[in-house]
Formats: structure tokens, sequence, C-alpha cells
């Protein structure tokens, strides 16, 4: 029996249709243990439609949301579910909505989040898909656009506009005496989103204790950001390719903890060209030191559509320091244009702990400084 998404009344659900498998769930909501479509009204009852259809869904539920959606309350995801959109339609204009549009009309700490951060767990969630929407925030308080702390997460084709705090969130925080989760949460892939708007990160994880880790960021946009693009607390093992980020408030890309990091193919244009003060960089990283080796290449940063204060410090590609032991990283075959000439293209320090870089087939314009090596950093051509 094919299933469409239109509304179906809870009495009707149950009696009428219980022959061919559908389930009974709130008003507006139908399909089977498979698969749940909720349409919303677009009325202040859509939250708590969506929620109790995602409350009474089954493990491996693909739940369905159609139309568009006024979130007066925050939505949690279970685990082990798919939710899934008509499309992210491009489109944040509530206005002229297309696909699915989940509205903030109302203050709230996030519009998603899956349910071990929502309900403050101390371990990572059950795996989760998330695509094929759109989030728009209403741009007040500190809001949060999707927090995710579950391990093999897959987050695409979001369409994330708006949201005042960060517009995806990648999280190993909890309510717990160390303030993190006490496991890992590892191997979530984000990728074809578009975030936009953001008053923080636009990508961030967030992560005090080392847990989330090994995942990938590849192939999104992220624009306009207050801070920094992509935020990650803990580097470690992330894959961070194929991104376009342009006219973000502060860093393009910060990495703290690099370890095994790769940060490849991204375009990074027209970062922190509104700071009148301070140090900004387009990739900014620091280094954990053996065993594990970084790599960062074939990137294009640049400044040139832009201008820049004369006042504040831009720095292209950055490694600002080495946590412990030696750090090893491979800076090859980048692409930086500046803007004037205290600009910095390149930028190596080790400081309390070596720094042993290997840097080749950059080419670097536009700038006073192409390289700087600073304390306990060692630079070669590689090999």
């Amino acid at each position: 029996m094919r299933r469409v998404g239109i509304r179906i009344g809870a009495v009707a659900t149950a009696l009428g249709l219980a022959a061919c498998g559908v389930v009974a769930l709130a008003d507006g909501a139908s399909g089977t243990h498979g698969q749940i479509v909720v349409a919303c009204a677009d009325a202040t009852t859509d939250a708590a439609t969506i929620n109790t259809a995602i409350t009474g869904s089954a493990r491996g539920a693909v739940v369905m949301i159609q139309g568009m959606c006024l979130l007066t309350s925050p939505i949690t995801l279970l685990g082990d579910r798919t939710y899934t959109g008509g499309n992210s339609g491009g489109e944040a204009d509530t206005t002229k909505p297309t696909g699915t549009v989940l509205v903030q009309d109302a203050s709230m700490a996030y519009v998603l989040a899956s349910d071990a951060y929502a309900t403050k767990a101390t371990t990572s969630g059950d795996p989760i898909g998330i695509r094929d929407m759109t989030v728009a925030c209403n741009g007040t308080g500190s809001t949060n656009g999707i927090v995710v702390e579950s391990w093999l997460a897959d987050v695409e084709h979001m369409y994330v506009s708006g949201c005042a705090g960060s517009g995806i969130v990648d999280t190993g925080n909890a309510p717990t005496t160390s303030g993190y989760i006490t496991n890992t949460s590892v191997n979530s892939r984000f990728a074809d989103n578009f975030i936009e708007n953001s008053g923080h990160y636009g990508f961030y994880v967030q992560d005090a204790g080392n847990a989330v880790t090994d995942g990938f960021f590849r192939d999104n946009q992220v624009s306009n950001s207050g801070i920094d693009g992509i935020h990650l607390e803990d580097a470690a093992g992330w894959n961070v390719t194929g991104n376009h980020l342009y006219a973000d408030g502060q860093d393009g890309i910060y990495l703290h903890r690099m370890y095994g990091t790769t940060v490849s193919d991204n375009y990074i244009e027209d970062f922190a060209t509104k700071q009148t003060s301070g140090s900004y960089y387009g990739v900014e990283a620091d280094v954990q030191g053996d065993p594990v080796s970084s790599t960062i290449s074939g990137n294009k940063v640049l400044n040139d559509g832009a201008a820049e204060s004369a006042t504040a410090t831009y720095t292209y590609i950055a490694l600002t320091q080495t946590n412990y032991g030696t750090g090893n990283v491979a800076v090859t075959g980048n692409v930086v244009v500046g803007r004037q000439g205290s600009d910095v293209g390149l930028s190596f320090t080790g400081n309390a702990y070596p720094l042993m870089v290997s840097s080749s087939g950059n080419r670097v314009s536009g700038v006073g400084t192409a390289r700087s090596v600073g304390a306990n950093a060692t630079v070669d051509a590689g090999v």
C-alpha cells in the first residue's frame, strides 16, 4: 500500500487504517512501523505533533516531516532512526517556503537535538540520520540549530539559517562531574549542508573531554558566522574537506588538538574582514605530538574580495603551537592571496615543544610575510 503525507486524525488512524499496518500516532501523523509521515500545519501544535510521532516510532523507523512547521518548542530526536524532509529547498525565507521548513517561533536552546543531549545523558546516544530539511531560526537568544550527541551520526543536505547560537553542533559535553560524556562519540559525518548567519559558529565540535573525534565535515557551505566558520575543540582524527567558507566573522577554520587531522581542498574567502583589531586566521591549529601526523593541503585561502582593516592582523594558515611531544604536519599545495603588507601567509611555531613541518608547493601572494617560522619550529621540503 502506498503511503502519502496527508493529515489523518488519531481515531481514523487507529480504526480505519489498522488493517494495512498504519500506526496510531498524533493528529497530523501517519505511517507504518518502518516509516512515519508527519504533516505540519503551520500551527503552534506542530512541535507536539512531531514529538509525539517520534515517541511512538519504532527503532529503525524513517520519520518523514513535511511542510511548514511552526515550532514553539524544540524537537527531540530518538536514536536509531532517520529523520528526513521533502528537501531543504535552499530557502529560509518563511514567506516563500519550499520543501520542509522548521521555523523557530519561541525562545529555545536548540531547534533539533538528539535525545542523549536533550535528556542530559552522560554517554553518547545511538546512531541517527538527519537530512533534507531547512532549519529557520529567528535570530534571537542563543539558539543552536542542530545539536548531536550521538556516535555515527549522519547529517546531510540541511539548510540551517539565522541561529543566534551555532548552526550545527557535535557535542561531547554533559552534566557530569568532569563536564563531558564518559564514552566516545566518533565516526559522525556532516556533508552537503548550507549553514549561514549563525551568531556564534557555523559548525562547532564542543568537546572538553577528547570524546568527539574521527568525524567528517565535507562539502558544506558556511557563511556569515558571527565568530568562526568551523570551530573544532577537538580536531583529532577529523577530516575537514571540500568546504566553502566565506564572510565569517573571525577565523575560517579553528582546530584545537590537531592529531591525525586532514584539512584539504577547502575554499576560504573574506574571513574576519569586518574586524578592526585583534588577530585572525584563515586556518589556525595547535598540534598534538607523536606519533600521528596531520596534513593541510590543497586549500585556497584569500581575502581578495573585501578590504582588511589596517589595525587587525591576518594570518592565512598558522600552526600556533605544539601541545606535547613533537608535532608533525605536512603543509602542501595551498594557495594564499592576501591584501596588505601586514598579512602573513604561512606561520609555524612550536613554542615549548618541537614542531616539524614539511612545507612545499604553496603559492603565497599579496602578503608582507610569505612564511614566518617561530620558536622551536623546523621547516623542510619533505622528500
